[in-house]
């Protein structure tokens, strides 16, 4: 039986996040675990980085268990930077990372073999990866007393080494699994430049079903950026002097913060190998410094899961861009001081995305259609998913608006009497599949006024 375990992080006012507390040793900025000793004290900062592990984590296992036919599933969690796995955070110990993931895990577990009459089996390795000795001594102690001991080195692999001399071994240990090689790597490095993009780059060329979420930290970068910065270091993310000439060039200058995160963006994404991403900020308003909480993976789904626990987070998330589609993208025409870059995921945040969606769907719907074929929901979300705040559930809504105004008509596929796949108008739907076809209709609304409904079909 497992002993008590401590209070979970808990889900705190995130409008209250603090400036990150250092050690006091000023030659080692980062946490430090010793046996024996008490703690570091975290930083509220850091509350929403791990309440979106955790969130994301339970999403991810909810979305691929939801077949229920399905009586396994095979999934590793990497944990590049995992400390001692404990924190004080008021007055109290609080979980890390390593102890909420096997929380959750264990959680899943007993809720599918519940579920399921046949049973459900979830094959999760984890693998948590620290530089320090003390530290993984730290977490090996703390395991032990949680009642794990007799995983260590079986499912729960504790890796002394950086996450860079790591990653080729846990690849390939994800790799002798099967081949789906489902995967999270959770990158929590302190700074930007721990961990090479190339690796980032390994991760997703070499595995089918990656994920990474990778802490990057954006305003350290650009503060440190002059003419001569250290090409040493530049060369993680395979930057070059020059690059970094270019960018502060207009240092100083209205939005030129802005104007240089959208660049590195830009890079960035360029050169990680993934095809979705978020660019999406954490945001400690009493600190004014913000990081990058960067989601890289395969598919548009992921990208959509992920989309939805920023959301949750209000207040603490942003990203500098516009609502609705195209948000991110930086026009050279426009002005960056008059631009809009200081979106905070909130109500008002949404209204304004949905507001903004109804313009620009009729639009680019004449746009994609003029050929006269209709395209489908993935192709209208997924093209975009990855320069806007939008999430899948939002799009529905404004679709679903514009079908019962007039303005579109969406068409997908039901089952009939006899099992048989028939096409249907998606009259009464408010949420649509990937593979539902949209298109506008020959006359669309003056107005945005609801028309009368038909019988439900969808």
């Amino acid at each position: 039986m497992k002993a008590p375990r401590s209070l979970s992080l808990p889900f705190v006012d995130l409008g209250e996040i603090a400036k990150p507390r250092r050690s006091s040793d000023p030659t080692d900025a980062k946490y430090r675990w010793r046996v024996g000793e008490r703690p570091p004290e975290l930083g509220l900062h850091s509350v929403a980085k791990h309440n979106i592990y955790e969130r994301y984590l339970g999403r991810y296992i909810e979305t691929l268990t939801q077949n229920h036919r399905q009586t396994a599933l095979n999934m590793t969690i990497v944990d590049g930077f995992c400390g001692g796995g404990l924190y004080q955070l008021n007055g109290r110990d609080t979980d890390g990372s390593p102890l909420r993931m096997l929380a959750v895990v264990d959680t899943a577990q007993e809720a599918l073999t519940t579920a399921r009459e046949r049973g459900f089996q979830i094959r999760c390795d984890f693998v948590f990866i620290d530089q320090s000795r003390d530290h993984l001594a730290y977490l090996e102690e703390l395991l032990k007393q949680r009642g794990y001991a007799d995983r260590i080195g079986n499912d729960i692999r504790l890796v002394q080494s950086t996450f860079e001399a790591a990653a080729e071994d846990t690849i390939a240990r994800i790799k002798k699994k099967g081949s789906a090689h489902r995967s999270l790597f959770f990158v929590d490095q302190y700074g930007w430049s721990a961990v090479k993009l190339a690796t980032i780059r390994k991760i997703m060329s070499e595995l089918s079903n990656p994920e990474v979420i990778l802490t990057f930290m954006v305003d350290a970068l650009i503060n440190l950026m002059h003419e001569n910065s250290s090409v040493r270091a530049l060369a993680a993310i395979d930057l070059k002097r020059a690059d970094v000439q270019e960018m502060i060039k207009n240092r100083g200058e209205p939005g030129w913060k802005a104007l240089i995160q959208n660049t590195l963006y830009r890079h960035i994404k360029s050169n990680t190998g993934a095809e979705f991403y978020s660019p999406f900020y954490i945001h400690p308003p009493e600190s004014h410094r913000d990081y990058w909480l960067l989601h890289l993976s395969k598919h548009h789904k992921a990208r959509d899961e992920m989309g939805n626990v920023y959301w949750r987070e209000q207040n603490t998330m942003k990203h500098f861009g516009g609502p609705a589609f195209d948000a991110l993208g930086f026009d050279p025409n426009v002005d960056v001081s008059q631009a809009d870059f200081n979106y905070v995921f909130d109500d008002n945040a949404k209204r304004r995305s949905e507001r903004a969606l109804l313009e620009q769907i009729p639009r680019l719907l004449r746009q994609l259609t003029a050929d006269g074929k209709p395209i489908t929901r993935r192709d209208l979300f997924v093209d975009r998913a990855n320069d806007t705040p939008v999430v899948a559930g939002m799009l529905d809504s404004q679709l679903a608006l514009l079908r019962d105004s007039g303005d579109i008509i969406i068409r997908g596929v039901r089952k009939d009497a006899n099992g048989r796949a028939v096409a249907t108008d998606r009259r009464g739907a408010k949420s649509f599949a990937w593979t539902d076809e949209i298109k506008p209709t020959s006359q669309p609304a003056l107005f945005l006024m609801p028309r009368a409904k038909g019988p439900n079909r969808s």
